[in-house]
């Protein structure tokens, strides 16, 4: 059979700390894993990136009117009293590398090796992306073949899915596929994105398997990720929301797909942060939702899917035919959908402080 099967997850989130005391962090974690090409690139592209890496929407360019608002060179006012996922103890590369193992150890050792290895990111790092996929081949210990995607933001691991489908369609030899999603935001690039919506670190992972009667786990009955042209955060007032347009019509179309309807779905997982999107999916589900979608969050990039899903699945093992719609947007224009059907729970791998995500 060629349809894809995930068959264990994993995740890892930080503890959330004040965004003040994550400037005061981050540069102990920088001395620690000291890079000097890094710091000189970091001082070369912005020599007074400051607060800006921190700004808050205050310091934001105000595009009705096309000019900017100063940014300020000190700490972070003390009013920004979000919290965010930070990663202290380890980096990009090295947390990326705990999620893969853990779902890689706790496999029995009579099943097939990994086939191929992908890793999604938005933040780079002292290690080039490629070195990060390369290491996580060589961790794995298989001759698997290793590569990244990114530029994506939360979008990447349906764009991996996507990919994975077509790889066991079009290459019969390819059984497992390891999707890895790791993030970890460093100077000078800013923890806010969007106003009301910072990154946060986190890893996670999954495994994908060409189905079987003897694996149990989610079916991945359609995946789909696409881009939104155009100015996507400030829509003119009363013309539509193209971004929501798009993700109610890819959900509309995978559900026409597979003959079904809007009350087939029986769980909804998606990050919260854009009220539009929200609003749009469970308005096209005819299902209300809690208003805490639209507070201030953190997003965890190209980890933010998996690891909600994860943490959806470890509170509640889904019965068979259970269908799951799996969705996600990512900064720049980008959304995704994946619709699941569990036929047996997969395993959920939580080895370390895996926290809710908020």
């Amino acid at each position: 059979m060629n349809i894809p099967v995930i068959t264990a997850l994993t995740a890892w989130v930080p503890q959330a700390i004040p965004l003040p005391r994550s400037t005061t962090s981050e540069p102990a974690l920088r001395r620690a894993n000291a890079q000097p090409g890094w710091d000189v690139w970091t001082r070369s592209w912005h020599p007074d990136y400051g607060y800006w890496r921190e700004a808050g929407p205050q310091t934001w360019p105000d595009k009705r009117t096309d000019t900017s608002r100063p940014v300020h060179s000190g700490p972070p006012p003390a009013d920004i009293a979000w919290a965010v996922p930070v990663a202290t103890g380890m980096d990009l590369s090295g947390f990326a590398t705990k999620v893969a193992i853990s779902i890689c150890t706790a496999r029995a050792h009579n099943t097939r090796p990994v086939d191929v290895v992908m890793f999604c990111h938005s933040t780079p790092d002292e290690h080039v992306p490629a070195t990060i996929a390369g290491r996580l081949r060589a961790e794995i210990g298989a001759p698997c073949f290793p590569f990244s995607l990114s530029q994506q933001h939360g979008v990447s691991p349906f764009t991996a899915l996507r990919l994975a489908h077509d790889l066991l369609v079009a290459e019969p030899d390819v059984h497992t596929i390891l999707i890895v999603a790791a993030e970890k935001w460093c100077p000078p690039f800013s923890r806010i994105c969007e106003p009301g919506i910072m990154h946060g670190d986190a890893a996670a992972a999954l495994l994908v398997e060409r189905a079987d009667h003897s694996k149990a786990g989610l079916l991945l009955l359609d995946v789909a990720a696409r881009h939104v042209p155009g100015d996507i955060r400030l829509p003119t007032a009363g013309a539509p929301d193209a971004w929501a347009l798009t993700l109610k019509s890819m959900i509309g179309l995978s559900l026409m797909r597979h003959g079904l309807q809007h009350n087939d779905i029986h769980d909804v997982v998606g990050p919260p942060g854009v009220p539009s999107l929200t609003d749009a999916v469970y308005a096209l589900l005819r299902r209300p939702h809690a208003s805490v979608c639209h507070q201030a969050c953190a997003h965890l990039g190209a980890a933010e899917a998996i690891a909600r899903l994860a943490h959806t699945l470890s509170c509640c093992s889904p019965p068979r035919e259970h269908r799951v719609l799996l969705w996600g947007y990512g900064i720049g224009g980008f959304v995704g959908t994946a619709l699941l059907e569990a036929h047996g729970a997969p395993a959920i791998y939580q080895p370390y402080d895996v926290r809710p995500v908020s």
